[in-house]
Parts: C-alpha cells; sequence; structure tokens
C-alpha cells in the first residue's frame, strides 16, 4: 500500500453519501487544512509531541463484527448497525447528534476524522427499552500504512438501559493511525454502560476522544482498558448536564517496551446535585512513559455537586515512568470534591514473600498487578464484562517483558 497525503485528490476518492453528510464532510475538510497539529506549548498536548508526526496514509475502513448476543434488537427497536447507513435509515438521530458532542473543529485529529471518516457503529435504543446483553463492535486493522477512523455513535433515549462494549485490535505492524471518537447521549433516567478495550499492535498511533452527555437523573458508567499501540492519547470526558446525573469513570492501563500513554479526563459537572466518581489504574514496565491527566469542573449553579478523582500508578523498572496530574476547577460553593493521585514501584516486599515461596519473579510481579488492577475490577458490575476484562488483563500480563516496542 503507497501511503498517500490527505489531499484533495484523496477527499474526492472518498464514497459519497447523503448531501448533510457532505457537507459535514466537506466542512471538516476545510477545517483540517486550516488547523495546525497541536502543539506542546498548550496544556492540553503538553505530554504528547507530535510535531514530526507525518500525516501520510491511506484512508482504509477497517474490519468491524458487531455482536448482538443473540437477541431479537428489532423487536425491541433498537439500531444497532453501520453509521453511514444509519445516516440514510435514520438521517434525523444522525444529523442532530453526529459530531456535536466531539466537534470537528475540535483539533486537526478531529477535524480529519470528520473529513475522511467511513463507516463505523450507530446505536439507538427507544424509550424505555432494556437491552439485557451487551452488545459488541469489534474494529480491527491489519493494513500497513493505514489510517482508521473508527466512530461510535450510540444514543440512549429516556429510561432505556444497554451495556456496550467497543474492542480494538490488530496485530503489530509498521506504521498505522487510529484516529477514533465515541459520543454517547444518555438520556434522562437512562443508564448506559460503556467498555473500551485497546489493544492495538505495536506500530499503531492511536488518538481517540470519548465524550459522553448525561441527562436528568440518568447513570453512565464507563470502563478503559489501555494495553496497546506504540503511541496512545486517549481522552474520556462526561458532561453532567441535567440535575440528579451520575458518573463513574474507571479505568485500567499496562504499558511496556517504549509505549507512550497519555490519558486525559474531564468530569464536567454544569447541573446540580450530580455526582462523579473516578478512579484509574497503570502500572508499566521497561522504559514505558504514562501520563495522566484529569479535571474536575464544577460549573457556576452545579451546586451539590459530590465528585471524586483517583489515579494510581506502580511502575515495575527503574526505567518506566508515570506522572499523575490531577485538577480542579470549583466555581459553585456548596460541593464536595476531592482528588488523590500517586505514583510509587512494586511494594518489594510482596514479590519478596511471593518469591520465597517459590514463584518466580516474573509470576509475583503478574500477581501483584492483577490485584493492583482488582480495586477497579471489582466494581464493574456485570459479570460479562468483568470477565472480558479480566481476560484481557491476563493475556496482557503473560506478555514476556520486551525492551523495545511491544
Amino acid at each position: 500500500m503507497t501511503p498517500i497525503t490527505f489531499d484533495e485528490a484523496a477527499f474526492e476518492l472518498l464514497p459519497k453519501t447523503t448531501e448533510p453528510m457532505q457537507r459535514m464532510r466537506k466542512q471538516a475538510f476545510e477545517e483540517f487544512r486550516a488547523l495546525p497539529i497541536p502543539s506542546q506549548e498548550t496544556e492540553e498536548w503538553r505530554y504528547t509531541d507530535l510535531s514530526d508526526f507525518e500525516l501520510s496514509f491511506e484512508p482504509h475502513v477497517p474490519n468491524v463484527v458487531r455482536t448482538t448476543s443473540g437477541q431479537d434488537l428489532d423487536g425491541l427497536g433498537v439500531v444497532f448497525c453501520d453509521l453511514d447507513r444509519a445516516a440514510e435509515s435514520h438521517a434525523d438521530l444522525v444529523e442532530r447528534h453526529l459530531q456535536t458532542l466531539v466537534p470537528t473543529d475540535r483539533t486537526k485529529f478531529t477535524a480529519l476524522h470528520g473529513a475522511f471518516r467511513t463507516g463505523g457503529t450507530f446505536l439507538f435504543i427507544p424509550r424505555d427499552v432494556r437491552v439485557k446483553l451487551p452488545l459488541q463492535t469489534l474494529t480491527y486493522l491489519e493494513a500497513d500504512g493505514a489510517a482508521a477512523f473508527p466512530h461510535t455513535l450510540l444514543i440512549a433515549d429516556e429510561g432505556a438501559d444497554v451495556t456496550f462494549i467497543d474492542r480494538f485490535a490488530s496485530p503489530d505492524i509498521a506504521r498505522a493511525l487510529s484516529d477514533a471518537i465515541v459520543e454517547i447521549v444518555v438520556g434522562d433516567g437512562a443508564h448506559v454502560r460503556y467498555v473500551s478495550i485497546q489493544e492495538w499492535g505495536s506500530g499503531v498511533t492511536h488518538l481517540g476522544i470519548q465524550r459522553a452527555r448525561v441527562g436528568r437523573d440518568a447513570e453512565f458508567r464507563s470502563l478503559a482498558i489501555g494495553f496497546g499501540a506504540s503511541l496512545a492519547r486517549a481522552e474520556a470526558e462526561t458532561v453532567l448536564a441535567g440535575a440528579g446525573g451520575f458518573s463513574e469513570m474507571l479505568g485500567v492501563f499496562f504499558a511496556d517496551g517504549t509505549q507512550h500513554f497519555d490519558h486525559r479526563s474531564v468530569q464536567d459537572h454544569v447541573a446540580p446535585n450530580c455526582s462523579s466518581d473516578l478512579l484509574y489504574k497503570g502500572a508499566l514496565r521497561d522504559a514505558s512513559r504514562a501520563v495522566y491527566s484529569g479535571w474536575v469542573h464544577v460549573r457556576p449553579g452545579a451546586q451539590k455537586t459530590d465528585a471524586m478523582q483517583t489515579s494510581r500508578n506502580i511502575v515495575l523498572s527503574e526505567h518506566a515512568k508515570a506522572d499523575a496530574i490531577p485538577n480542579l476547577e470549583i466555581e459553585a460553593n456548596d460541593v464536595r470534591c476531592g482528588h488523590a493521585a500517586s505514583v510509587g514501584p512494586v511494594d518489594e516486599e510482596a514479590v519478596f514473600y511471593l518469591e520465597s515461596r517459590g514463584i518466580p519473579r516474573a509470576e509475583a510481579e503478574r500477581l501483584f498487578v492483577t490485584g493492583f488492577f482488582q480495586e477497579v475490577l471489582d466494581r464493574v458490575r456485570l459479570d460479562e464484562v468483568r470477565r472480558n476484562a479480566e481476560l484481557a488483563i491476563q493475556e496482557e500480563l503473560a506478555e514476556p517483558s520486551t525492551a523495545g516496542v511491544r
């Protein structure tokens, strides 16, 4: 595959879609050409340097597999399909919500996504409908030199209930780009659980944004698992827009080799009487690098906010490095907010105890990291989701340590 630049010729080769979608795509393309690469001079991109990142890839639609767990979704009125197909069959919903939570002009990469995205996942759950078993999309990329633009648009109407799993995977490849966006609309009184499992192979640069809007008396719970890619920058944001809303944001990541992880979170309290709780845990070995920065924003009028943000990291080698940077911005006077962050080495006494019982050090570290992550997994309420997460973690920890890129 011969890489090409995202120019006018490449844009014209994209498959045609509906007229409103074409207008959105054209606007995004103009924004992409005008916007600069994000700079480390800004606080948001301070820890990830893409100044020399070469945007020369072949736009590519990855393989996508959707799993319904054997449920009769049509009988429930649920729509679970390709995003471009939904743009034709459910134009009112798609045009009303697509690229509203994550506008195309946010960065050069969101504009690139809006211009060159094809495919993606659309999920709509009607009012008061409960989907009993998890739904899942697997996005698989294996083309070297490819750029993929996964997009998930999930809309849960008032009182709806659903669990959705987004899984991203690939083999190790020389060079590829994942420019991913997830937009989640949680209607009043709805309950949504969203799981993201990122298992890209080495050689992939992953830039992902997940943003959810939570309505009145609604509940949104998310779990982010990050293991793959040579460089991964993942942003997770929740906007508590309706009174009485609740958000739980959980995350685990494991970095080795020379992987670079940059995780950013936002708990944006707009409405009063809302609560949010964030817990991210990460482990690093070899010469990997990880940064977590979080922001709790309580806006004027968001009284009775209850928000907590916690980040814990352990390093398993002297060459690995982790930073945790929590931030609070409080613009209301009747709130309860807090944050906690820590970075430390593995507990050598605990590892030595296991070694003294005949357990090799590598296995002792695996057991220690498993226990470290268990606090997050214990908060995952659905057995199937928890088992999937535990399996993904065990598969990752079973891989041998490497001195280079994983």
